[in-house]
């Protein structure tokens, strides 16, 4: 399979809806922790990368997506929209759907700092995800 067929808005589509599904099972799901597994901070760092590889994910389907027609620019403004209020709505899920999760802020800025690293990423690889939509 090629890699234009790949990038194409069927399978792009498709791979933003299991991502979505993954953060939504895993913000609503009840985990048990291993025993002797306390590591301070450990989910915080969960959350960040959940959302750096969420944010790449939502960025390739607005990049790749809608026949080209979409700028790296505007494609990372809606990558961070997209994500930033999904994660926001999962930490609300949390709080009005379970017993066992609740609302936390620094939840929510774990979630946006992933995102950000994964706009900074983004932003390195720029000229080259540009030069490769052109090429496609």
């Amino acid at each position: 399979m090629g890699i234009k067929k790949l990038l194409g808005h069927k399978y792009l589509f498709l791979l933003v809806i299991l991502s979505t599904s993954i953060i939504t099972w895993a913000s609503l799901a009840k985990f048990v922790n291993p025993v002797g597994f306390n590591v301070k901070g450990s989910d915080k760092i969960a959350h960040c990368i959940a959302y750096f590889v969420f944010a790449l994910v939502w960025f390739v389907f607005f990049f790749f997506s809608n026949n080209g027609k979409t700028s790296f620019i505007q494609s990372i403004v809606r990558t961070f929209i997209v994500c930033f209020f999904y994660g926001v709505l999962m930490e609300s899920l949390q709080f009005l759907l379970t017993s066992y999760r609740s609302f936390e802020w620094f939840d929510v800025l774990a979630n946006t700092s992933g995102i950000i690293f994964a706009v900074l990423f983004l932003k390195v690889l720029e000229n080259k995800l540009v030069s490769f939509k052109k090429n496609q």
